[in-house]
């Protein structure tokens, strides 16, 4: 009955579902061409790419299509499957007349670990921070009804919108000073601080620290509180909504797929391209295009994200069993294993422990290296997975949640 819910057993390889594995496999892959800038570039080459290196070119159509059809669009459709994995849990535990309380909070707690040390660690950037901490409080909604839960998370998105827009029109209450300070930190540095980070990523991986560590906690705390919490949550809402209504699982007809793509990007691409061509007519001014015309990427990112899962579901549906599908699914499986390995492969590639090559490849050449990426990951999980279950990330963290070390090598 009602026992301790870490007895309760892991899904198995079989009871899969398909349409769920290609999508974290997709979304994975594709944080990698947004990512890879932060990788690769100072900071502020992310939200204002006039800064580092031209953009003119190939540089130029390889930042339009990252920041059109990627920039925060794959890590929303990773945040709404990390709400339906918790729905999926409890749904399982109540089946089973289990509770998955403890469970949930001991598979959220040791993320967090792994989070924390993957962003002091590697990457300042890491996420799986934030989906462990807003997993926590949105644990809470799990058994809401689809109608409340979708509506939670559009009130969530909305505040963390409306934090935005009234941290702007507060400018002129702020102290002398204050805004050109925020200015020179994260839009328009200095060529001397973009040298110093570029010199510190490129130095030992123990003085990389001086800068990483900072920029980790900064994320981690003042981003976190008045941006990052709001959206991931409103995000896991959502997810826990869509999966509720069946589209992530692909028990939703394909004229519903459909729609939900069409909608999606037909609403949400016009609003990204929205957002750039301001950016640029306003010559990317900082508090224009940082306060107002980021919302349009804000949204549309979230529709642009729901619209990709109405493809791929149908994209599911259509190719049931399909080559690229099993390949993409074998991504998704490792998931976490495969996002913790880009951070190990580009700071070792980008970062001076490794070959050293933070602030040399322009945005032509990421893109390169981004595909070069996903061919050594599709080929690399679908290998291990012939050998193993679990990815070696996924079996630990399902072995510290679980009490107990989880079998790992398949049977002969």
């Amino acid at each position: 009955m009602a026992g301790s819910s870490y007895t309760l057993q892991p899904i198995g390889t079989r009871n899969r579902v398909l349409s769920l594995d290609v999508l974290r496999g997709c979304a994975v892959l594709g944080i990698l061409l947004v990512s890879i800038q932060s990788f690769s570039m100072p900071t502020s080459a992310i939200l204002h790419p006039l800064t580092f290196e031209n953009l003119e070119g190939l540089n130029l159509y390889a930042w339009l299509i990252s920041h059109v059809f990627a920039h925060e669009v794959f890590v929303a459709i990773l945040a709404m499957l990390f709400g339906a994995g918790i729905v999926m849990i409890s749904q399982k535990a109540r089946k089973e007349h289990m509770r998955s309380s403890n469970l949930q909070y001991r598979r959220l707690f040791f993320l967090l670990i792994i989070g924390i040390f993957h962003a002091y660690l590697f990457w300042y950037g890491d996420f799986l921070v934030a989906f462990a901490i807003c997993g926590f409080f949105m644990f809470a909604f799990r058994s809401r009804s689809k109608t409340y839960l979708f509506r939670a998370g559009v009130v969530f998105l909305a505040l963390g919108s409306a934090l935005r827009l009234m941290m702007a029109y507060s400018i002129p209450f702020w102290e002398a000073g204050q805004f050109q300070l925020l200015e020179s930190q994260i839009w328009s540095p200095s060529a001397q601080d973009i040298a110093n980070q570029i010199s510190h990523y490129t130095d030992t991986w123990e003085r990389q620290m001086l800068v990483r560590a900072p920029e980790a906690f900064n994320m981690q705390t003042k981003v976190f509180i008045s941006e990052t919490f709001w959206k991931v949550s409103g995000l896991m809402l959502l997810g826990m909504a869509f999966y509720k209504k069946g589209v992530f699982t692909a028990k939703q007809s394909k004229k519903y797929l459909s729609k939900l793509a069409v909608y999606g990007l037909g609403i949400g691409l016009p609003l990204v391209v929205g957002g750039v061509i301001l950016d640029f007519n306003y010559r990317w001014d900082f508090e224009l295009s940082y306060f107002y015309f980021s919302q349009f990427n804000y949204w549309g990112s979230v529709l642009m994200a729901l619209g990709y899962c109405g493809l791929i579901v149908l994209f599911c549906k259509v190719t049931v069993r399909s080559f690229v599908s099993r390949s993409l699914s074998y991504v998704g499986r490792m998931s976490l294993t495969n996002y913790l390995m880009q951070s190990i492969i580009c700071t070792y590639v980008f970062y001076g422990h490794g070959f050293g090559l933070f602030g040399d490849l322009d945005r032509s050449a990421q893109v390169v290296a981004v595909l070069l990426l996903w061919v050594f990951q599709i080929i690399f999980s679908t290998v291990w997975l012939s050998y193993f279950r679990h990815g070696p990330f996924e079996w630990l963290w399902r072995s510290l949640s679980y009490g107990s070390l989880q079998p790992l090598k398949k049977e002969d």
